[in-house]
């Protein structure tokens, strides 16, 4: 359950949970553990983590990329809190090479 607030830091606190994700120069809450579906996927930038869903992010525009598992309409998403780009969510699948969850949100924090 995520609470929802009006205070200027963040938008929404996660309920205590072993492990949070959180913006590593705002420390805004962005998700719960539970949430973490691989720590295998590769960003442009390096390591990135595959999650089910967040809190406290904005969304960019779409727009097409070629990635290693296909072509696919994504967009950046961003911190809420202090507008730090975050990594990038599925938007549409437009041709898989493998097999994906295009609903998650990969994130390279």
């Amino acid at each position: 359950m995520v609470t929802m607030t009006r205070s200027k830091t963040f938008q929404a606190y996660l309920p205590s949970c072993h492990r949070t994700y959180s913006c590593i120069h705002c420390r805004a809450h962005l998700a719960n553990h539970d949430e973490l579906i691989s720590k295998s996927f590769q960003g442009s930038q390096g390591r990135a983590y595959l999650f089910n869903s967040v809190v406290n992010v904005g969304c960019g525009p779409a727009e097409e990329r070629v990635l290693l598992t296909g072509l696919h309409a994504v967009a950046d998403i961003y911190c809420e809190n202090c507008k730090t780009t975050l990594g990038w969510k599925y938007k549409k699948v437009v041709q898989v090479w493998n097999n994906m969850r295009p609903s998650a949100t990969p994130a390279s924090w």
